[in-house]
């Protein structure tokens, strides 16, 4: 049985893998190999972003869940999807330089938002969601 912490910390690996990816082939000035990686990357991200601001976040609150830390993970979803646009400019430039300054940013932010979400956030909601786990799980797959 997939806890909601295990599963979203899966993503998280998959989305980083995607953005190693982008980001090698980006600092190479391979474009042929950067561009895709770096939208799949994007879109690993976005999807990532919905499942939890369209699915877990809103299950999280209705059920009585802290507030304060979903909130703070929204603004860090700002700030991240910021990041990626600009990066996704980058691309479109073909520029490493700025890509690169870029990444180590979103790398820095991302790794530190991952690292609350997967040590308090998605802790507290298995507690708080644990009967509407499975429920979640699937509404989640399924964006």
């Amino acid at each position: 049985m997939t806890t909601i912490a295990e599963f979203m910390a899966n993503d998280h690996q998959a989305c980083d893998a995607k953005f190693a990816d982008a980001e090698a082939a980006a600092l190479t000035d391979d474009w042929s190999q950067a561009e895709p990686a770096f939208n799949a990357f994007r879109d690993g991200m976005a999807r990532h972003f919905r499942m939890e601001e369209d699915v877990l976040f809103p299950a999280l609150k209705s059920s009585g869940g802290p507030a304060g830390p979903v909130h703070v993970m929204l603004m860090e979803h700002a700030q991240i999807k910021e990041l990626v646009k600009q990066m996704g400019a980058a691309v479109e430039r073909k520029d490493a330089q700025e890509y690169g300054g870029l990444s180590e940013t979103l790398l820095m932010v991302m790794q530190q938002h991952n690292h609350k979400e997967e040590n308090i956030l998605y802790p507290i909601t298995d507690q708080i969601l644990a009967a509407q786990r499975e429920t979640l799980l699937g509404q989640m797959q399924a964006v």
